[in-house]
């Protein structure tokens, strides 16, 4: 049997974990990390985009939003906005690059 899910948001933060353990472990030079971060922080800022979105919508009392879909709709936004960081659509990201990329040392 599978256990209730307790709160979506601690199983997202928890695969953000999973993706800065990765990016520290792994033998990137400093320009590729720094592009991988600003790449993480804009799919961060379009996930809390897409939930203000959706926090500001009309809910109805009507029909009950269970947990399990309230969390379903928190990874699908995750999802989502990692596909969006990913395509450079919104070119956040490689702003944040061509910015910091100065500062890096060597």
């Amino acid at each position: 049997m599978i256990p209730p899910v307790q709160n979506g948001m601690a199983f997202v933060m928890n695969r953000e974990q999973q993706r800065l353990d990765k990016l520290q472990g792994a033998e990137l030079n400093d320009a590729q990390k720094l592009r991988e971060a600003a790449s993480d922080f804009e799919a961060i800022f379009v996930q809390q985009m897409l939930k203000s979105m959706r926090d500001a919508t009309l809910k109805s009392d009507l029909i009950k939003v269970s947990e399990g879909e309230r969390v379903f709709q928190e990874m699908l936004d995750q999802h989502r906005s990692e596909q969006l960081a990913d395509s450079g659509s919104l070119g956040l990201g490689e702003m944040i690059y061509k910015q910091l990329r100065p500062h890096l040392r060597g």
